[in-house]
């Protein structure tokens, strides 16, 4: 893989981390799906089981597919300096991975 496509990929699932995280943790406004009425809304009524997973993937999703193909189109053109940040950006988006997946788990854990 080049130092392009490594710099390109770690800042779109840096993105696609960051969105994922800040959606998790704080309470965006996102679409809610209700299963149980077959309907959308923003703001869920209380007793009723609601699902923002469809617009927290699609948020993600999306955050990375664009910063991902900015980053291809407006990369450095210095292959050292590209492979030196790419690895930065590859650590720094598994940390933010890792803390939204801990606090997933940290969540449902404290549902129970």
């Amino acid at each position: 893989m080049s130092a392009r496509a490594r710099f390109a990929t770690g800042a779109g699932t840096l993105a696609a981390a960051a969105v994922y995280l800040v959606t998790t943790t704080t309470r965006a406004g996102l679409i809610y799906y209700l299963p149980t009425r077959h309907s959308w809304t923003f703001d869920p009524p209380s007793g009723v089981i609601a699902m923002d997973w469809f617009a927290r993937s699609n948020a993600t999703l999306l955050a990375g597919a664009l910063v991902l193909g900015l980053a291809w189109r407006f990369a450095p053109s210095n292959e050292r300096r590209l492979a030196r940040t790419a690895g930065g950006l590859w650590a720094l988006a598994a940390t933010l991975l890792g803390w939204g997946a801990a606090y997933t788990v940290m969540w449902l854990v404290s549902r129970i």
